[in-house]
């Protein structure tokens, strides 16, 4: 394309047709005058096509080529008409300035269009020469191309049109940008057989044809006119025609290729938002609800209670919330399988709901723990409380029917608590807080039930969590030994004499003084301390075994320690047991362990398999409390045990004016099963004397001796010694 801008303003200036006369008006004119208009009017579109995509280098270039195009098929036209050398000198100075100017954009469009992009350094330098050549033309009287010009003679064509023409001696500078444009036009044919080995065939194509044709139509100027000396005019303005309108065509269909492909984009965008924000819901619905029932989760439930709180707050109503805890599910949980208990948690789940009021919200919290926040409507704290344990009886109710799961009929029950607000609370977690412990107090009422969250509850809760921070810093502080000890309650036969005794854990809290076992070890198991705190009795009972034989005592040879159903149900239970007694140096057979019946009740085979360890190891293994559980007598024979202790409930009903065969019964009981029977609380003669004549075999309780400390338990047994109990 350069060097048919070359070749059209060399030829021009040698002897180009062009006509002399400037009143006469052809088919030649009219055709350069529609050459220019097209290109212009290309020049112009894609000027704005590309400022409209960002300024695309293919199509910023191509319209540069495209005005290029139009100014030098204008020029010809001047040049065509001139009335003189004068106005052909300028003409064609337009001419060779299009030409030249032409350079840059030609190699940018060349690269970006074949896919190559842009070399910024070639453009830079290409632009720079661009400058000194256009400043040479300008400067130059008879132009860049010519070192002198000359008016030649006129072409006349065959219709009868006459065209101007000059002639002159070309110039060093003139061939030098012939040489330059050549090489372009080379370069440019090399570009397109690569996009067409590249696979781009059509676009390679049409630029490489539009190549040839202007190759041809500049070997017909250099050849049929400057060479054979043919009277003929040059063709080269119209050769870009063709180049024009199919690169138009070509970047036409690529725009719309493009276009096509940005609407599919456009669409698929659309469909990947419409997925994300319906992932978004979903995620944020996930985010805020329980997968299993459909309720809202616990971070809803807190972001709404907020709410409500704040909103009483500024309207001057009340509120109630009721923490709903399902009774016996983790029975039901564990006994029939997760898939049981996730579908009686669904079902609960609906249930809750139909018993909630229209204006309540019903949350899970977790496991089969759920929250019920009823809607703002009392003035008082005394008519929503009124209102939350109606709702609070109905929940029950309504929860405590029978559910229906294959072939199994479940039954459970509701404890519920009750915290109305806004009574003095600090915040939700405070809330949660009094409702939480309501519901405690419900479970130790016997579960099935409401309770409302009273201060005196509050009061109550902080001992409850001074005890066990307490113990918590004896145990971790290494303050077992300061504050907890070991006392002891003799164990004797019928005849008086000594089998061993019972050690029973004393607390002396710092500040509290002294603390109830039934009120410190249930902490202990629901807290996970029961583990530190047994280990620390069973080193306890195995030192004071070491020091009694070595003084001397006779203390019967065994010595009985409690053991938490928690304790057993841990899978490392049993070695460690056995690998702590032996550390201390005493026999596992000189121990005790008492296990209650609730200990069986969990996991009665992992109970019974670690019980087979434990016997296996050497220690003796009690039943403690029988009778007032609910161990089966099937279980029993199965058990390796060799003491049953039975419940002081049943010695005590031993009276002069009323017996009680029930006692006998388990003495008979375990006879036949070939087990020690023990009775405990044996507080007075005749309840000694009936258990000697029912045949027990062995008696303890506050006749033979309350529990003692160390040096209490030492001086019983030397007096007993000397004076056994009658």
């Amino acid at each position: 394309m350069i060097d048919d801008y070359a070749s059209a303003a060399r030829t021009w200036g040698e002897g180009m047709l062009i006509g002399a006369d400037p009143s006469a008006f052809g088919y030649f004119i009219a055709a350069l005058i529609a050459t220019t208009g097209i290109a212009f009017a290309s020049g112009v579109q894609f000027v704005v096509i590309g400022l409209w995509r960002r300024r695309e280098a293919v199509y910023l270039s191509y319209a540069a080529l495209c005005l290029c195009i139009a100014v030098l098929a204008l020029g010809n036209m001047r040049l065509a008409r001139a009335d003189g050398l004068a106005a052909a000198t300028a003409a064609l100075h337009w001419m060779i300035a299009a030409a030249i100017a032409s350079l840059a954009p030609m190699v940018v469009f060349i690269r970006a269009y074949t896919g190559a992009g842009t070399r910024w350094r070639l453009l830079l330098a290409m632009s720079l020469l661009m400058v000194v050549l256009l400043c040479v033309n300008g400067s130059a009287p008879a132009t860049l191309f010519f070192s002198r010009l000359e008016p030649g003679q006129a072409i006349v064509l065959p219709w009868g049109e006459r065209l101007y023409r000059v002639s002159g001696a070309a110039s060093a500078w003139g061939l030098a940008f012939h040489v330059a444009s050549y090489a372009v036009f080379l370069w440019a044919l090399g570009r397109a057989w690569a996009q067409y080995r590249g696979g781009d065939t059509l676009r390679a194509v049409l630029l490489g044809g539009c190549l040839i044709v202007q190759f041809v139509v500049l070997l017909w100027g250099d050849i049929m006119v400057d060479l054979l000396g043919y009277q003929a005019p040059y063709l080269d303005a119209f050769a870009f025609l063709p180049f024009v309108l199919l690169m138009s065509l070509s970047l036409a269909a690529q725009m719309r290729r493009r276009t096509a492909q940005l609407e599919h984009t456009r669409r698929q965008l659309e469909v990947e938002e419409h997925t994300r924000h319906a992932a978004e819901q979903n995620l944020r619905h996930l985010a805020y609800h329980d997968s299993l029932t459909g309720l809202p989760n616990r971070a809803c439930a807190l972001k709404r209670l907020a709410e409500s709180r704040a909103d009483a707050l500024a309207r001057g109503v009340c509120g109630a919330l009721l923490l709903i805890d399902l009774d016996n599910f983790k029975t039901i949980n564990d006994g029939l399988g997760h898939h049981v208990g996730d579908r009686l948690l669904q079902a609960m789940a609906e249930r809750l709901l139909a018993a909630a009021p229209p204006e309540a919200t019903l949350a899970r919290l977790g496991g089969d723990e759920f929250v019920l926040m009823l809607g703002l409507r009392e003035r008082t704290p005394s008519e929503v409380q009124a209102r939350a344990e109606r709702v609070a009886q109905d929940v029950i109710a309504l929860v405590s029917e029978p559910v229906m799961e294959g072939r199994h009929v479940l039954g459970v029950g509701a404890s519920v608590g009750v915290a109305v607000y806004p009574v003095g609370e600090v915040g939700v977690a405070d809330l949660l807080r009094r409702a939480d412990i309501a519901l405690y107090r419900a479970k130790a009422a016997g579960r099935n039930t409401v309770r409302v969250f009273l201060p005196p509850m509050q009061q109550e809760a902080d001992q409850r969590l001074r005890l066990e921070r307490g113990l918590r810093e004896a145990l971790e502080q290494d303050r077992m030994g300061t504050q907890f000890a070991l006392h002891f309650q003799p164990q004797i036969t019928t005849a008086g004499e000594l089998l061993g005794a019972e050690a029973l854990l004393r607390w002396h809290h710092p500040q509290l003084g002294e603390v109830a076992p039934e009120k410190f070890i249930p902490l202990a198991e629901e807290t996970g301390l029961i583990h530190a705190l047994g280990a620390w009795v069973v080193d306890e009972a195995c030192a004071h075994l070491r020091a009694w034989d070595r003084d001397g005592i006779p203390h019967g040879g065994s010595l009985a320690v409690n053991v938490s159903a928690w304790q057993l149900v841990h899978p490392h239970y049993a070695a460690r047991l056995v690998a702590q007694v032996h550390a201390a140096g005493v026999a596992p057979a000189r121990l005790t362990l008492e296990l209650t019946e609730s200990a069986l009740l969990q996991d009665f085979d992992g109970a019974q398999a670690t019980l087979r360890r434990l016997a296996a190891a050497g220690f003796r293994l009690a039943l403690d409390d029988f009778g007032v559980g609910y161990s089966s007598l099937n279980y029993l024979q199965h058990l390796p045990l060799d003491v049953l202790k039975i419940d002081r409930a049943f010695v005590s009903e031993l009276q002069v004016e009323a017996g009680n065969p029930l006692a006998g019964f388990i003495i008979d009981m375990a006879h036949r099963l070939g087990i020690v029977a023990v009775a405990e609380g044996v507080e007075t003669a005749f309840q000694r004397h009936a258990l000697e004549q029912m045949g027990c075999d062995a008696l303890q309780g506050y006749l033979i001796s309350r529990p003692v400390d160390d040096a209490s338990f030492r001086r019983w047994v030397v007096a007993h010694r000397h004076a056994p109990v009658s």
